[in-house]
């Protein structure tokens, strides 16, 4: 899966003539996993058309829980087990106004933030089921309408495989910016919406609200493939077998 620490068994076995198997979890492909992929007996990257098996591996409940968004009822902003200050921010700045709405919120701010949010919230006289880190995040996606959340890849496909449109704000410093490249590919088969952090957040959002939450919920079910794990296992075994 790339990095630091997967780089001396990767070498280890191509020096030892052991089948490689890689899997590429984001759309920029890391520099060890470009490196090995032509020594590779495969490579599966739910970006490339080219991949032997499309899709990502997500646990089984967010594809049971899945459903079409009809409307937007309910909005959920994911800050991560650590909080992201901006999406934390995002929420406090409409929160009045999904109020007004009528659109309810469910908010994971994170354990360092959790504080400063809650208190924000009740200054603003505005109700929310508000946690700093939950298990049982599937629940409480599979509620929402709409999701706000960082663009790493786990939260990106569970998202996709609940068929939960989103609002992705990726985070600035990831490693080769993959979190945006990830985004990138969402945004550009139309399937959800992003803005950089340094962007004019809350206008986005705003603008999001008025648009149809059914027709990209739809459009996930095209790319939300059930046993990917499976499928890579299987691919494995019959290599080695």
């Amino acid at each position: 899966m790339g990095g630091f620490s997967a780089a001396p068994a990767s070498f280890a076995s191509l020096f030892s003539l052991l089948p490689l198997f890689i899997h590429e979890q984001n759309a920029a492909v890391g520099r060890l996993n470009a490196l090995l992929k032509p020594f590779s007996k495969s490579f599966i990257s739910a970006y490339d058309k080219n991949s032997p098996i499309q899709g990502y591996p997500v646990k089984d409940i967010f594809f049971r829980s899945a459903r079409v968004r009809e409307e937007l009822k309910t909005i959920i902003f994911l800050g991560g087990s650590h909080g992201a200050k901006a999406i934390n921010d995002l929420a406090l700045s409409v929160a009045s106004q999904l109020r007004d709405r009528g659109i309810k919120i469910i908010h994971q701010a994170g354990e360092s933030d959790f504080k400063r949010v809650e208190e924000e919230y009740e200054h603003l006289g505005v109700e929310v089921e508000l946690y700093a880190f939950t298990k049982d995040l599937a629940s409480l996606i599979t509620r929402a309408d709409l999701a706000v959340s960082r663009g790493g890849a786990s939260t990106l496909w569970e998202l996709t495989a609940n068929r939960c449109p989103a609002f992705y704000i990726p985070y600035p410093y990831a490693a080769g910016d993959h979190q945006y490249e990830n985004v990138r590919f969402i945004v550009e088969n139309e399937l959800g919406w992003c803005e950089r952090e340094s962007q004019d957040l809350k206008e986005k959002l705003l603008s999001i609200l008025d648009e149809s939450v059914k027709i990209r919920s739809e459009k996930l079910t095209l790319y939300s493939q059930e046993d990917v794990a499976s499928k890579m296992i299987a691919d494995v075994e019959k290599v080695v077998s």
